[in-house]
């Protein structure tokens, strides 16, 4: 019997295939990944393989991707995950990368059948738990097993701007007097697809994170800004600059997701918030995703997840008539044996999975 010291090993391809009473489920590794997805008809950021590589870097050590491809009769599901060591090094939590993610499917397959097999694969490969950040987007939570813990978090903010559109005039007020006070303020603002280096707003992130007293998760390593801006026919980032006498004073980063463009992460220092460049640089980046023909415009939630924060109020406020999106994440124990023995209880309310919870 192999001991919970040596760990479990996840093969990819046909050596991980597990078939279930109704379907069938394996790994797939990074070479099939996207074009596994993009024969479903799948081409979001948040599912791509490179998203996940980036991601990785942001886990426990050791951690790593997999994309599992369920299929049975009636159809499919792709489910995009990071693997992360468990803190005994006796098998694997797995989670969804940073932002969006959830299962993906095409058909009508059997979410029953699906959630079984996930189970099966999950015990065999050593993985306790599973937490899952549903796209809002997407609106997945129906693949999702009917054993998981669904909790409705809160809601984010999705910006119509299919073209056609007047963007400027469905601001409210308050965003429409601080676009015009950047430009009274001739902030200049540059939007960059496939920017060089991130230089710019890594360094303002870094010092809003600071502002906030943010846990040291939100301290990215520089290999993951490197790694965002990689070469890749799926994850194409967007850099959108606000410059105020040659300075860069607010900065936002997006991914753009054919229909969608994803606001990733935004930072700016204390001009910025004088002088509206924050609102310059979400407008530009609409404006720039309608003239490609974009129709959505998906700007996150508030802080901690709260519709009650000021930044989800700020958010909101580009598009006060949009309908809220639901944010769903959810919550799957496999080994309920080897949960308890980690975690203390059975029970899956508060921070999931316990042992993750930041100290």
């Amino acid at each position: 019997m192999r001991k919970r010291s040596e760990g479990y090993a996840v093969p990819m391809g046909r050596a991980s295939v597990i078939q279930h009473t109704g379907g069938r489920i394996r790994a797939i590794d990074g070479a099939e990944w996207d074009t596994h997805l993009t024969r479903m008809g799948i081409g979001d950021t948040y599912s791509c393989a490179a998203y996940y590589r980036a991601s990785a870097l942001l886990e426990p050590q050791g951690s790593r991707p997999v994309l599992l491809a369920y299929a049975d009769q009636g159809g499919e599901v792709a489910l995009p995950l990071l693997l992360r060591p468990l803190p005994d090094c006796g098998g694997w939590d797995a989670t969804s990368a940073y932002g969006y993610g959830g299962p993906v499917g095409r058909g009508t397959p059997d979410v029953g059948a699906f959630g079984r097999a996930l189970d099966a694969w999950a015990v065999e490969h050593g993985v306790v738990s599973t937490f899952l950040r549903l796209n809002p987007l997407l609106e997945n939570g129906p693949l999702v097993p009917p054993a998981a813990d669904l909790v409705n978090v809160s809601s984010t903010v999705a910006w119509n701007i299919s073209p056609g559109r007047n963007l400027r005039q469905s601001l409210h007020s308050d965003q429409r007097r601080s676009v015009r006070k950047a430009e009274r303020a001739a902030v200049a603002i540059t939007v960059t697809t496939r920017p060089p280096n991130l230089e710019h707003v890594q360094k303002l992130y870094e010092g809003t994170m600071q502002r906030r007293q943010a846990t040291d998760f939100f301290f990215f390593p520089s290999t993951y800004w490197d790694m965002l801006i990689r070469d890749d026919p799926v994850l194409v980032p967007l850099l959108v600059e606000a410059r105020l006498d040659g300075r860069v004073v607010s900065a936002l980063l997006c991914f753009v997701s054919d229909p969608w463009l994803h606001a990733h992460l935004s930072a700016g220092d204390d001009v910025a918030r004088t002088v509206g460049a924050s609102a310059a640089c979400y407008l530009a980046a609409a404006e720039w995703g309608q003239a490609l023909g974009l129709s959505c415009f998906h700007l996150g939630g508030g802080l901690g997840g709260s519709t009650a924060s000021p930044l989800y109020a700020f958010k909101q406020r580009f598009d006060p008539g949009s309908r809220p999106r639901q944010f769903l994440v959810a919550k799957l124990v496999h080994d309920r044996a080897r949960y308890r023995q980690l975690a203390g209880t059975d029970a899956t309310d508060g921070f999931f999975p316990p042992w993750r919870r930041p100290r």
